[in-house]
């Protein structure tokens, strides 16, 4: 094999005999996966805010998925789908995250474009979605660092005026 990388014209071919593959095989998070926890909610009632703990990061590089935004390190599924009635009145969707350690958040919204957010408090992440759509929202926690750490998902509406 070592003498027939020695012939340029076959190592080419090689190499874009393996290059497809490789590229194929790149993790990149799914919003077509399921998520661990799913909720319904209405713009009423998350003027109660919702909150649920998780385990912020995963083992996809963010950094490697040309088509998402941002940086750090998420789950392949959401962390959590939020099937969101704004029952007609487009409040502001505030979705957060609180953790001890470095955290990122990225969201697919309803039109399927992709928000993400590091550092809007802190080290923390905030995605605010002014007239917020109905629809399904897919979110994830993750990190900035490969490590995984505790973490509380909040999401909460807000009258606009």
């Amino acid at each position: 094999m070592l003498s027939s990388c020695l012939r340029p014209s076959f190592c080419l071919g090689l190499v874009i005999a393996v290059l497809p593959s490789a590229m194929q095989a790149q993790e990149c998070p799914d919003w077509r996966l399921h998520a661990p926890k799913h909720i319904e909610a209405t713009a009423d009632s998350l003027f109660t805010r919702y909150q649920t703990p998780l385990i912020a990061g995963g083992p996809v590089s963010l950094t490697s998925c040309l088509s998402m935004p941002g940086i750090g390190y998420v789950a392949k599924a959401p962390d959590l789908s939020v099937n969101y009635d704004g029952q007609g009145d487009r409040r502001l969707l505030d979705i957060r995250v609180q953790a001890d350690c470095d955290t990122t958040l990225m969201v697919n919204l309803p039109d399927a474009q992709y928000v993400y957010s590091d550092d809007e408090d802190g080290l923390n992440p905030v995605v605010r979605i002014a007239a917020a759509e109905s629809g399904l929202y897919d979110i994830w926690v993750g990190t900035i660092k490969p490590e995984t750490c505790a973490a509380i998902l909040m999401i909460e509406t807000f009258d606009e005026s």
